[in-house]
């Protein structure tokens, strides 16, 4: 997956690094979008505006489709939910706070699309319409939100910081940088299931992706 993280950090970093004066809205998803289909990403960005959300408010979702791959259509969705006014203009923390959402739903769906393809584009679940709970207990889930909290843990330290925090997963699933949480992720599954034998589950899945991840390559 190290070569899949390279090809989208590099997406993110070239936007980025193409935008420092500051882009509106509409334009730096127009430029993100050229620069996956650049690089021969196979996917689809789009946005809804949502007025219950603030003007400065923003979130990501993403979806794979294993049917969708195996007939060789665009199996992966990004969705950038927003109230951004029209001329608003991103500065570069905001550019980055906004590539650093993506690239996480990129790589995450990316990881649902390696498993997929490692057994035949078969699929056990629906987990689209699960409850959120049972969703998250998949196990194809916990592999690939493994994958993402090890990402979120690297973002902001060491590897061997993150094993010595994950020790301790209750407190390092509080920790912030600032008011950010440093994993959200691991946060949302204390909360769901506090310490039991579906965090256990996780935690070693975090241990596995910590130990696989080049650092290198996660966008920050």
């Amino acid at each position: 997956m190290n070569l899949i993280l390279e090809r989208v950090n590099a997406v993110c970093q070239h936007v980025r690094e193409s935008n420092t004066q500051g882009i509106t809205f509409k334009k730096l998803i127009g430029s993100t979008r050229a620069e996956f289909k650049r690089r021969d990403f196979d996917l689809t960005i789009k946005t809804k505006k949502d007025k219950t959300l603030d003007p400065s408010e923003f979130y990501v979702n993403a979806f794979y489709d294993a049917e969708d791959d195996c007939n060789n259509d665009t199996a992966i969705e990004i969705i950038i939910y927003h109230n951004f006014s029209d001329s608003n203009v991103f500065n570069l923390t905001q550019i980055t706070e906004l590539l650093i959402q993506m690239y996480d739903a990129t790589v995450h769906e990316l990881r649902h699309q390696w498993q997929s393809a490692a057994r035949n584009y078969v699929t056990y679940t629906d987990n689209e319409h699960s409850p959120y709970r049972r969703y998250l207990k998949d196990s194809d889930e916990l592999d690939a939100y493994g994958f993402s909290i090890a990402i979120e843990l690297l973002r902001h330290m060491s590897k061997q910081r993150a094993k010595r925090y994950m020790r301790r997963i209750s407190i390092m699933a509080k920790m912030r940088k600032g008011t950010t949480l440093v994993s959200p992720n691991l946060k949302s599954y204390i909360d769901h299931f506090g310490l039991n034998k579906v965090t256990k589950k996780i935690s070693k899945k975090v241990y596995k992706h910590l130990d696989a991840l080049d650092r290198r390559y996660i966008f920050m």
